[in-house]
């Protein structure tokens, strides 16, 4: 993950190399199907991320730890549960950065060969 713009480039060869294996026929529409799956693969991973770094999943992560706290008949003394990580704070925003990224330019990319496909 050092350089964005090397990763990108690698996306950028794994749509062709799928396009090269799976395209009926070699053609735009079929390229930018291929670049379609890569691109919101990353876009739903990042947005996945970033509801999730935001604090979505908090409060229910902590009712249902408390919850299990209370009910549970074999009580673990050694287990903290107010003190576990929610999963906003395991997060990195770096991931999230990353997917939000690649996503993000690939999109364009497809949006521009969209644009492309339809004026000619």
């Amino acid at each position: 993950m050092r350089n964005k713009w090397t990763i990108l480039l690698i996306n950028v060869l794994i749509v062709t190399l799928l396009f090269t294996v799976i395209a009926p026929v070699y053609d735009l529409f079929h390229y930018i199907n291929s670049l379609f799956y890569i691109a919101y693969f990353y876009l739903f991973v990042g947005v996945l991320l970033w509801v999730v770094r935001g604090g979505f999943f908090d409060a229910i992560t902590y009712s249902f730890r408390r919850f299990t706290n209370r009910v549970s008949k074999q009580k673990d003394y050694m287990d903290d549960w107010k003190t576990k990580p929610l999963p906003s704070q395991t997060i990195e925003s770096r991931w999230m950065r990353f997917f939000m990224f690649n996503g993000g330019m690939l999109m364009l990319g497809l949006l521009g060969l969209l644009a492309l496909y339809y004026n000619v």
